[in-house]
């Protein structure tokens, strides 16, 4: 089964190797754009961002405009955690130097994305993810690169949530960028 998810990271694996590190936080945005809403931001602190987007699915519509106040939010910050991070669900690699973070609260599911630099193998990181979301109840699905791209999905709830993490490493550095589609209660 392909998800949206791997499908964005299918998308932008083979451009990830070129990034550098202020690129790496464009990633995070394109990752948040793969929810399919369509993003306005607008400045709420320095070093992070916040905007207000309307999904474009007929459900997510309809609460919409019964109630502006459903529209979801997404939040990110530059070298730093977004307030209210899902740190259990999506943890920081010890050594590893958060490059960005993004976080859209919203039914019925919810975004959440790190991008971090780590002087790791890629396969290092990848095992210590498979550690961690196999410990969250995630089942790992075959394969661990995406166009030679190290990158793994998992998935939860019978593919309902979903996790994409994805290494690209230049020279010594490795870049991360994980990504969930969880439920909302799954934020933690």
């Amino acid at each position: 089964m392909i998800t949206a998810s791997t499908q964005c990271a299918s998308a932008l694996a083979p451009r990830l190797s070129h990034l550098s590190a202020v690129a790496a936080v464009a990633a995070v945005v394109l990752l948040s754009g793969c929810s399919g809403a369509p993003v306005s931001p607008s400045s709420s602190a320095p070093g992070s961002t916040t905007a207000t987007s309307a999904a474009s699915s007929p459900a997510t519509t309809a609460a919409a405009s019964t109630d502006a106040s459903a529209q979801p939010t997404v939040e990110s910050a530059v070298n730093e955690l977004v307030a209210g991070f899902p740190s259990t669900l999506i943890p920081l690699m010890k050594g590893a130097q958060v490059q960005a973070s993004s976080l859209q609260r919203s039914t019925p599911l919810s975004v959440a994305s790190l991008t971090a630099t780590i002087t790791a193998k890629p396969a290092d990181v990848l095992a210590y993810y498979t550690k961690v979301y196999t410990g969250q109840k995630f089942t790992a699905l075959p394969g661990d690169a995406v166009d030679g791209t190290p990158s793994k999905t998992f998935v939860r709830g019978a593919g309902q949530e979903n996790v994409v993490v994805s290494v690209v490493q230049t020279g010594s550095t490795s870049t991360v960028t994980v990504g969930a589609n969880v439920l909302p209660a799954s934020l933690k």
